[in-house]
């Protein structure tokens, strides 16, 4: 059994063991409570396809990206899953490092808000920019909500369609053809946006002149309570380490600057040594360790447990008899 396989087997059992307990409305919800005691939101559901479904329908259905359907799934065809074929919807998120404001995980694809008021999260995903025109990692705030707005494109952006055979207008009126979709959320850095589509399809895609994109739907919830000034993060975190009832979770995703096996255990050591600080003495099962780093699904894998008041405390008695 390969490692794809053997870790989707227990991702399955405990995701569709969720599913059959989940309702119509949980299973789509993007606005979870915040516990103090958990850095995971969502639960990974598990469902059949149709004859006609390709992971690119199955991935707006169920509101999440392209590719993080397919990074969950990477034994399944893509655009012919085959009737009954189970997939697995990554509806689960480790939360990122940064908590407070919008929160843009480029390495995820993925957006959070954190609310003024503190208690929830709200998690989106996104396009973003194209690996020639990429989305910038800076700290912002927002500075204006526009609702049907007209799309201005650059000289740039104007000369790139031309070079394509496209002429564009110098103003694209709100409507069907404009890529700003229904709402458009201006930054304070210039020339950047996130705004809706168009193009649903290029959600969870390298899709864009660096503006993050999301599903209209979700724009149009996200921009009901959001207020201006609200500080604005873009992050890169394509590892991520966190605690839930115990036990530790880690969730990766595809990035160049973890490579290699040897590097993302690295990667995942180094953040474990700072939960440490936060949580308490960690006991990682290598063995699970490793599964996940050679099947980086991008959902939540269990890696290890906290350990109990008593066993640490035996452990610090021990290194003290060892010290005499």
């Amino acid at each position: 059994m390969s490692d794809f396989k053997a870790v989707q087997k227990c991702i399955f059992l405990v995701a569709g063991l969720l599913s059959l307990s989940m309702t119509a409305t949980q299973a789509h919800s993007k606005d979870y409570l915040l516990h103090g005691n958990s850095d995971l939101v969502g639960n990974s559901l598990v469902i059949r396809a149709s004859e006609k479904d390709t992971l690119a329908d199955l991935a707006e259905q169920h509101n999440v990206g392209f590719l993080a359907i397919k990074q969950a799934n990477p034994e399944v065809d893509a655009w012919l899953p085959g009737e009954q074929s189970q997939v697995l919807i990554p509806t689960e998120h480790i939360l990122p490092s940064k908590r407070k404001g919008l929160v843009v995980n480029l390495d995820e694809f993925r957006l959070y808000y954190f609310p003024p008021k503190g208690g929830k999260v709200q998690t989106y995903p996104i396009g973003i920019g194209r690996d020639e025109t990429p989305s910038p990692l800076v700290a912002t705030k927002t500075k204006t909500i526009v609702a049907k707005p007209n799309w201005y494109p650059t000289k740039e952006t104007r000369e790139r369609y031309q070079k394509e055979g496209i002429t564009l207008p110098t103003i694209v009126k709100a409507g069907p053809d404009n890529p700003l979709g229904n709402f458009a959320i201006q930054l304070e850095i210039p020339s950047y946006f996130i705004h809706g589509t168009n193009k649903p399809f290029g959600i969870g895609t390298k899709v864009s002149s660096g503006c993050i994109r999301m599903y209209n739907w979700d724009i149009a919830e996200l921009v009901k309570h959001l207020p201006k000034g609200t500080p604005t993060f873009f992050i890169r975190e394509s590892i991520k380490v966190g605690v839930a009832s115990g036990q530790v979770f880690a969730e990766l995703h595809p990035n160049n600057r973890y490579g290699t096996q040897q590097k993302r255990e690295i990667e995942i050591i180094n953040q474990i040594i700072k939960l440490e600080e936060q949580v308490g003495s960690i006991e990682l099962d290598p063995a699970a360790v490793s599964r996940a780093v050679k099947a980086p699904l991008g959902v939540p894998q269990r890696i290890g447990e906290l350990k109990s008041s008593s066993e640490r405390m035996i452990t610090l008695t021990t290194q003290a008899t060892n010290r005499s």
